[in-house]
């Protein structure tokens, strides 16, 4: 059987860099989209052999704790595995180290299974058998609810645009996050970095759609700022996500 972990190696582009010549948030996001959706595809799991039988992955949760971000020509090795399952949710775990070893982040996820045709999500046993699972974390989380925004700070909007979309034809994952990191203030965007981002996708967006991203600040008593966010549909309201970012 395909090993259950995969280790992938990238290099860090200039187009995936920041001002400052450090990997973006997104950038580091998307290494994990890309080695999951490989290593599914390896397992006989990926999204081409769910959608054979008319059923897509869904990203549900993500909490990812950034270590530090790597600069413009680093070497970074991914290591990702499916951690377990339950109900109607499997989770994914990730591992993220520099060329040296040095940690670079850690993240655990929570994804569900769509039948596409009854638009519901299905038991995950029924997709995934009981074989593919290694019991180990990179990072604990149980996923509980994260905190309602109360009152909103500032405010962006934005349109979904082509480039914002995936297979589904709907927002790919990352610009949910890319939108939320856009409404904290500027002094904290240019200072810090998000070092702690959690993750709850609630509703989908499509093409031409305006969303809202909102921000607010609060205070957990820790080094750095916290934000709660909300990304939400201009038109209906309807919540599309919802965030909590630590900055460092």
């Amino acid at each position: 059987m395909t090993e259950l972990v995969l280790e992938k190696e990238y290099s860090v582009h200039s187009y995936e860099t920041d001002a400052r010549g450090l990997a973006k948030a997104t950038a580091l996001l998307n290494y994990l989209q890309d080695s999951a959706g490989e290593h599914a595809g390896r397992l006989g799991l990926g999204v081409l052999d769910l959608l054979k039988r008319d059923m897509t992955w869904v990203l549900s949760r993500y909490h990812v704790l950034i270590h530090r971000f790597p600069p413009l020509g680093a070497r970074i090795v991914v290591t990702t595995w499916p951690s377990g399952k339950r109900g109607h949710f499997a989770t994914r775990d990730f591992k993220v180290a520099d060329g040296g070893g040095q940690p670079v982040l850690s993240a655990t996820s929570s994804w569900m299974v769509l039948d596409l045709a009854q638009r519901k999500t299905v038991e995950v046993s029924s997709v995934v058998g009981p074989e593919y699972a290694i019991d180990r974390r990179a990072l604990e989380d149980a996923f509980a609810s994260l905190p309602v925004l109360a009152a909103a700070d500032a405010e962006v909007r934005f349109r979904v645009e082509t480039a914002h979309l995936d297979w589904n034809r709907h927002v790919n994952n990352a610009v949910y996050i890319e939108w939320a990191l856009e409404a904290v203030p500027r002094d904290v965007l240019l200072a810090l970095r998000p070092a702690d981002i959690e993750v709850s996708y609630k509703a989908e967006a499509v093409y031409g759609d305006e969303v809202v991203s909102a921000v607010q600040r609060i205070d957990e008593g820790g080094s750095g700022p916290v934000f709660l966010h909300r990304i939400s549909h201009a038109d209906t309201g309807t919540e599309l996500a919802r965030l909590r970012t630590r900055w460092a």
